[in-house]
C-alpha cells in the first residue's frame, strides 16, 4: 500500500457493487446456469477520503459462527502490496466491536504495528468470520486500526512514520491484502520479537514486542478459502489518457480453478521468494527490488526523471509532455517481459479533471533508488494474476504475478 493523496475536492457518491446472478434456462428441459462465486466487482472512485487511484470493494465479516451478528463494509482497499485483512475502528457497527481478541498463550491480546511504505497502522488482532466474493473464511485473524482500547503506541512503532488510523489518514475503510504471502510476516514473527511488529499487551499501555505463531498472524484471506485460494486476480479496463470520473473490475480468486480465472497467454514473472520482488530494467538501469503493488496510487521510480510538480501535483512527476516509456520485468527465473508506459504532467491532468478518480500514467519519484514500484497505473488495461507462496498452478507454484 502505498496511497497518493487526491485533491480536496471529491465525487460524493458511491458506485454500487452488484451481485451476481444467474442466468435462466429456457422451456423444453433447459437448465439453470448457476453464477460463478469467485468474482467480485472492484471500482476505483475518490471513495471517503477523496484519494485518487484507489481500488476499492465491498466485503462482509461477521461475529464468529454468528451470522446474525454481520456488517457489510464498503470502500475497502484492494492491495496486492499486503497480505492480511484490517478493519478501521470507527466503521464497525457497535455489535462488531467486541470481536474476540487474538492472544497469546498467557491470554494476553495481541496488538499489531502494519507498517505500510508511507506509513503505520496500529490496533489489535481479532477474529471474524468473512465472507466476499461468494468465498467465506471462518474465524481469521485480522487487524482492527484505531481501537480507542489501545490508544499508547510504543514509540518504536509510531517512529515508522506518519499514522494512519483514522479513514481520512487511510483513505479507505479498512484493506484486504491478497499479496503473494500466506502471513503479513511468517517464520520471522514466530522466531524473534521483532520491534515495530507485534506485541503483546496485558494493558493497553504495557505493549511489549512478541513473537507470534503463524496461525496467530494476520492471514492472508484469499489462501484461507475452501476452494480458489490458489491466488487471485485483478481485471480492469483500459481508461483515456485524461483519466476517468470512476472505473469498474472485478477481483477474481483462484488461478485456472474455475472457468473465469484461467491464465491464457499471460506471461508468469516469478518473484522473489523472500520479498516478492523482481527486477524492473528502465533507461538502462536495473531496479533489483521492483514490486507491483495495487495500492499504490501511482508509478514509484527514479529521483528526478521528470520535473516535479507543484501545487495539487505535489510530489508527482511533470513533463513537459506525455512520455511513452518502456521496461523490462525480469522474474527470479530469469523470465522477462517488455511493456510500455506513459508518463504524464500530473498538474494538467488534475487542474483539467478535478473530480476525476482514476489516472493510468501518473508518476513520482521513489525515495528507494533500487526500486520501482508498479503501482494501481500499472493494472489498467490489463488481468494482473497474483500466485500465492507455495501453492500449485499450472504455471507452477507461486510466488508469481502474471499478466
Amino acid at each position: 500500500m502505498n496511497v497518493i493523496a487526491g485533491r480536496a475536492s471529491f465525487i460524493g457518491m458511491c458506485v454500487a457493487m452488484l451481485a451476481l446472478v444467474g442466468c435462466g434456462g429456457g422451456g423444453g428441459g433447459g437448465t439453470t446456469v448457476q453464477p460463478i462465486l469467485n468474482t467480485q466487482p472492484v471500482v476505483v472512485d475518490l471513495g471517503p477520503a477523496g484519494y485518487i487511484n484507489v481500488l476499492f470493494t465491498s466485503l462482509t465479516i461477521c461475529a464468529p459462527g454468528n451470522a446474525n451478528s454481520c456488517q457489510t463494509i464498503d470502500h475497502v482497499q484492494v492491495d496486492t502490496g499486503s497480505s492480511g485483512l484490517r478493519i478501521l475502528a470507527s466503521v464497525l457497527d457497535p455489535a462488531l466491536r467486541s470481536l474476540p481478541a487474538q492472544t497469546d498463550d498467557a491470554g494476553n491480546p495481541i496488538v499489531e504495528c502494519m507498517q505500510f511504505v508511507d506509513g503505520f497502522s496500529w490496533g489489535p488482532v481479532k477474529r471474524a468470520d468473512l465472507r466476499i466474493a461468494g468465498e467465506s473464511a471462518d474465524s481469521i485473524p485480522l487487524q482492527i486500526i484505531g481501537d480507542p482500547a489501545y490508544p499508547s503506541i510504543p514509540a518504536d512503532c509510531s517512529s515508522t512514520g506518519p499514522p494512519e488510523n483514522t479513514v481520512a489518514d487511510f483513505g479507505a475503510n479498512g484493506i484486504i491484502g491478497i499479496g503473494f504471502f500466506l502471513q503479513d510476516c511468517g517464520t520471522p514473527c514466530a522466531s524473534s520479537a521483532t520491534y515495530g511488529l507485534y506485541y503483546r499487551c496485558p494493558t493497553a499501555s504495557s505493549c511489549q514486542p512478541t513473537t507470534v505463531p503463524v496461525a496467530k498472524q494476520v492471514q492472508n484471506p484469499g489462501a484461507l478459502f475452501g476452494n480458489d485460494n490458489n491466488g487471485a486476480i485483478i481485471d480492469l479496463p483500459a481508461i483515456p489518457p485524461t483519466g476517468a470520473a470512476t472505473a469498474g473490475g472485478s477481483l477474481i480468486f483462484g488461478i485456472e480453478t474455475q472457468s473465469n480465472n484461467g491464465l491464457g497467454n499471460a506471461t508468469a514473472i516469478p518473484v522473489d521468494a523472500n520479498t516478492g520482488n523482481f527486477v524492473t530494467v528502465y533507461a538502462g538501469r536495473s531496479y533489483r527490488n521492483s514490486y507491483f503493488d495495487s495500492g499504490s496510487g501511482a508509478l514509484f521510480f527514479g529521483t528526478g526523471e521528470f520535473p516535479a510538480c507543484q501545487g495539487i501535483a505535489t510530489g508527482l512527476y511533470c513533463p513537459a509532455s506525455l512520455q511513452t516509456l518502456s521496461a523490462i520485468l525480469r522474474g527470479d527465473s530469469g523470465a522477462s517481459r517488455t511493456i510500455t508506459f506513459n508518463v504524464a504532467n500530473a498538474e494538467a491532468l488534475f487542474s483539467a479533471n478535478p473530480t476525476f478518480a482514476a489516472f493510468s500514467n501518473v508518476a513520482a519519484p521513489n525515495s528507494d533508488p533500487t526500486s520501482f514500484d508498479w503501482g494501481l497505473p500499472f493494472f489498467y488495461g490489463r488481468r494482473v494474476y497474483t500466485a500465492y507462496e507455495g501453492r500449485p498452478t499450472p504455471a507452477g507454484p507461486g510466488p508469481y504475478v502474471a499478466f
